[in-house]
């Protein structure tokens, strides 16, 4: 019996010497709870990583922030200008690129397009409607009348517009003065930019497209109602150009100088006429 403890004492010994040899704890720290939060939660191993240069690196790109567009209001009233400045015809457009506008200035005229500097002014052209354009003089909107019309603000003209009866054309061959009509034609022929003065021309739009130009008389009625014209009748055609192009007022206009005869194409009622005018 003594000689069984001896040798499970000697076993013990020998057991607990190797254990001391060989290092009672290994390098690898045990695991041990952290103290949780107030929540009761425990940290995630991996709270003091810095991860603010991955969140920087804008993986799937950077958010565009593109500002809205901002739409320029069109200036259609505006006070009397002071600039000895005569306008002798224009063509209004929808379409802002598309208007000219004749002014005279000193004796010489020639046209414009919107935002081009007049001759011998600092004044740009800013907008153009059918009997006036809005001109930008050293920072202040101002208005140039269409030649031989009396200027009235906006408001108060749109509202005699619409108390005005509907003019009364004595059919395709109204009883005319021929000395004035005469006189009218010699004026044309010699500058054929004049006829602005007798026709206004603003452009027409129908679902978006251009369907031609509305005429209407100028200053006098003379040319206007000798040569078949209707207030109101809309241009198609003229000299073979079709102007349901945009393209088309542009060349015309350039041609202008060379024409020795306008065959204009208007359309009134659903029908088609013809109009003829030998310069």
């Amino acid at each position: 019996m003594l000689t069984f403890i001896l040798l499970v004492s000697t076993a013990w010994l020998c057991g607990h010497l190797l254990w001391h040899l060989m290092g009672s704890e290994s390098d690898v720290e045990h695991w041990r709870p952290v103290a949780g939060s107030g929540s009761g939660v425990a940290s995630s191993p991996h709270q003091g990583m810095d991860i603010s240069s991955l969140v920087n690196a804008n993986l799937f790109g950077v958010e565009s922030k593109e500002s809205t567009p901002k739409v320029t209001q069109q200036v259609v009233d505006a006070p009397k200008t002071r600039l000895n400045l005569v306008l002798v015809g224009v063509v209004a457009s929808s379409i802002q690129k598309n208007s000219l506008a004749v002014i005279a200035n000193k004796g010489s005229q020639d046209t414009y397009g919107v935002g081009e500097t007049i001759d011998g002014t600092r004044a740009k052209l800013s907008n153009v409607l059918s009997d006036r354009v809005i001109i930008e003089n050293q920072g202040r909107n101002e208005t140039l009348m269409l030649e031989g019309i009396e200027y009235k603000r906006v408001a108060n003209n749109a509202g005699a517009v619409k108390k005005q009866p509907q003019s009364n054309v004595q059919g395709n061959n109204p009883k005319v003065d021929t000395a004035s009509l005469d006189k009218i034609k010699a004026e044309i022929s010699e500058n054929p930019q004049q006829l602005l003065k007798y026709i206004r021309l603003s452009q027409v739009n129908r679902d978006g497209k251009l369907v031609g130009y509305r005429v209407r008389p100028g200053r006098e009625r003379t040319l206007f109602d000798s040569i078949g014209l209707q207030d109101g009748d809309i241009a198609v055609e003229l000299n073979g150009a079709d102007l349901k192009n945009p393209a088309s007022m542009g060349a015309i206009w350039k041609s202008l100088g060379d024409l020795s005869e306008l065959n204009l194409t208007v359309e009134r009622n659903g029908q088609r006429y013809d109009i003829y005018l030998q310069l």
